[in-house]
């Protein structure tokens, strides 16, 4: 089996996608992926992502592999979390302080910086609408981030259905909200559902 077809069955058993790095720790050369998509078989998704010919590309799944240090963040955890059925208009990622953000803005995606303490706080692996493993913040940490925010619409709605929920830990919650300085909005809308 040539290196084309050893990359297409990758691609096959990882939801249709393939990064230029698993190819590269799987002993593979790199420039097979050039002859893939030459021959049609794959295509390029962004630097170092490609997905077989014919197959939606995974936008979480690319920005994820583009901007490793960012977490899916607000209403794009929301939606990534099954919270919401609204589906993003624009992508949110949480970034550490430091990271050049400019290139993630140049290509749309809404930016937030915090401190370095604050930012692994209630990081979690879920799956993309295509079933590929991106990082998100669970729905504590998106509670308290939005309800920083102007989408009352949304906010309102995570907060009902986090009430309702049977997985609901509201001990976290708070303890979120004291470390990102929104405890009284939280405990407000809580004890407005609860």
């Amino acid at each position: 089996m040539n290196d084309c077809a050893k990359i297409i069955e990758m691609a096959g058993e990882n939801n249709g996608m393939v990064t230029a790095s698993s190819v590269s720790k799987a002993g593979l050369q790199r420039r097979a992926l050039a002859e893939c998509v030459a021959a049609g078989r794959l295509s390029k998704g962004a630097r170092g992502v490609y997905f077989l010919s014919g197959q939606l590309e995974d936008e979480f799944a690319i920005w994820q592999h583009t901007y490793s240090q960012g977490i899916f963040s607000g209403s794009t955890a929301l939606y990534l979390l099954k919270k919401t059925d609204r589906i993003p208009y624009s992508l949110y990622m949480t970034f550490p302080k430091g990271y050049n953000v400019s290139a993630a803005k140049q290509n749309g995606i809404k930016c937030k910086i915090v401190v370095a303490e604050r930012y692994d706080l209630g990081v979690q692996d879920v799956l993309s609408p295509y079933g590929n493993v991106v990082r998100c913040y669970n729905i504590e940490r998106t509670l308290c981030d939005i309800v920083r925010g102007d989408d009352v619409q949304s906010m309102n709605h995570a907060f009902k259905e986090y009430a309702r929920s049977d997985a609901k830990d509201i001990a976290l919650l708070m303890h979120y909200a004291r470390i990102l300085h929104v405890e009284k909005r939280v405990r407000n809308y809580m004890e407005i559902l609860l």
